[in-house]
């Protein structure tokens, strides 16, 4: 480890030693919260909000969102946990992790990018009192339901480590905040979830190896950790990816490297050629599908680019799902899916997965994931093999609804460009999936807050895609508010632009009523 921080033994803490932990209220004063309704229950992995105003209101920090994304936003439960470490260990912010393997990696990296130099303790048992500027806890029971956290005393420190675990993808599992402090788990954990999933996962993507990770940014940090090494720190990037992935590789410090990402627009292979020329590009990464734009790159002829050049080529295929695409067949060597989303399709499972046919690939990948402790919770199996086993019947729905909104915006005379894909598919993508996003004419952050305030029954107004039902959200306004219009024209994305993730309803025409109303409101008087 970094930084002077050792760890010869890595002694578990009982859950039971959670139950000494004091109740503890939240401690925003009650007008300081956003009070968000969960999608699907208390292990909800995203929640609506009411109006544009509550967006503009977290964007800006007035307020907190009880509940969000599971990987961004602590939901209650974990709220609470928080609560009390911080009730009995006054002075301290406590950060948690999917394990306490985990929790000591990061925050060992983090120490040493920042220059820390104070104590850091690993501790057996809760301590009475810890001593040092930082605590590093691992709570573990016999099942393998496990909690990092890591309490510090210095606040911008928690805020940047909270941060840099986040974007990183080691979110805990909710799951696991239940079980560890004394709820009844849905399923008791057992390996049988996993195999099972792990079956039908390989057979989707035409795989022979499959590693589970706590989110879709784990899996995708961990597949670019085995790349960007300190001989290879560049990587080749076409088209938009999602935005933490871009946060990954252009602004976070990476432990032992400085990463250089060569970011070039979709299509444009000839620039792709050039930069792989560079010895120290080491691969070359995109997605199946872009988000929010729906563009397509052209994955055979990037293969055949990376493959003559002797680069690795990773693939984040969520948006396409393993039913529309498989890039494996198509030479791909690593690709990645958050089983958040449509593998799931229950907004109640937070996953993710790497899938590789290299059996080199796949043990290095499980060297580091078990060194780290950066595994997908024994609980979160059951959900997801539920996902797993309706899959096929679902996703073929997804395409169906998915290209009968595009037809209805492209109708409208409210709506403008409409991103979704004009072009017939190529041979080796089978259907577009279920995001569709569009302009409205009148660009104005005005028309932007009518449409979301509209009411739209049937509709959630919610971030995530991949749900059975069908979620909206000002997909660019929510993660690029930061950015300002020079990056964002870059981008080559639309400030206020419209994201809707369509779900799989078997009677989609009343989602399709919501939205012609809605637009109705934004039409020219």
């Amino acid at each position: 480890m970094r930084a002077g921080i050792s760890y010869s033994v890595y002694m578990p803490i009982s859950p039971s030693s959670l139950s000494t932990l004091p109740d503890a209220e939240l401690s925003q004063p009650e007008n300081a919260w956003i009070h968000t309704e969960s999608v699907q229950g208390p292990f909800g992995i995203t929640a609506s909000v009411r109006n544009f105003d509550e967006v503009l209101d977290w964007q800006e920090k007035r307020r907190v969102l009880t509940q969000g994304y599971y990987r961004l936003i602590h939901p209650p439960r974990l709220q609470t946990l928080k609560a009390r470490f911080e009730k009995r260990y006054s002075g301290y912010t406590a950060v948690f992790f999917t394990s306490g393997k985990l929790a000591a990696r990061e925050w060992s990296d983090y120490a040493s990018l920042s220059g820390f130099t104070g104590k850091t303790v690993q501790c057996k048992k809760l301590p009475d009192d810890p001593e040092a500027e930082a605590c590093v806890l691992h709570v573990s029971d016999k099942n393998g339901v496990e909690a990092g956290v890591v309490l510090l005393k210095n606040l911008r420190d928690a805020a940047e480590l909270h941060e840099r675990n986040r974007r990183r993808g080691g979110a805990l599992s909710v799951r696991n905040v239940d079980y560890l402090t004394g709820g009844h788990a849905e399923e008791s954990p057992d390996a049988s979830f996993q195999e099972e999933a792990a079956k039908i996962l390989l057979r989707l993507a035409s795989a022979d190896h499959v590693l589970f990770y706590p989110s879709g940014m784990a899996a995708v940090t961990a597949a670019l950790e085995q790349v960007l090494t300190s001989e290879t720190p560049g990587i080749a990037v076409m088209g938009n990816v999602y935005r933490d992935t871009h946060l990954l590789l252009e602004e976070m410090p990476w432990a032992d490297m400085a990463v250089e990402a060569h970011l070039l627009d979709t299509g444009d292979l000839s620039g792709l050629r050039k930069v792989l020329a560079d010895p120290k590009v080491g691969a070359v990464f995109f997605e199946t599908i872009t988000n929010p734009l729906i563009e397509v790159p052209d994955l055979p002829e990037i293969v055949k680019l990376a493959q003559n050049a002797g680069k690795a080529v990773i693939v984040d295929s969520t948006m396409a799902s393993p039913l529309n695409c498989r890039p494996l067949e198509w030479g791909a060597d690593v690709v990645i899916h958050s089983t958040s989303k449509y593998l799931s399709g229950s907004n109640q499972h937070g996953g993710g997965v790497v899938l590789t046919r290299s059996p080199d690939r796949a043990k290095r990948l499980r060297q580091a994931q078990v060194r780290d402790g950066n595994e997908l919770s024994p609980l979160e199996f059951p959900p997801l093999l539920s996902g797993l086993r309706t899959f096929s019947d679902r996703m073929p729905r997804f395409n169906r609804n998915g290209r009968a909104l595009a037809d209805v915006l492209r109708s409208h005379p409210a709506a403008g460009t409409v991103y979704f894909g004009d072009k017939s598919l190529p041979e080796w993508l089978t259907g577009l999936g279920s995001v569709v996003s569009c302009e409205l004419k009148d660009r104005s952050q005005e028309a932007l807050a009518r449409f979301f305030n509209a009411e739209m029954p049937g509709v959630i107004k919610a971030p995530s895609l991949g749900s059975d039902r069908t979620l909206f959200c000002p997909y660019v306004f929510l993660t690029y508010y930061d950015k300002d219009a020079a990056y964002l024209e870059a981008c080559h994305l639309p400030r206020h632009l419209l994201r809707f993730a369509v779900g799989c309803e078997a009677d989609f025409e009343p989602v399709l009523s919501s939205v012609r109303r809605a637009l109705d409101l934004c039409s020219a008087d």
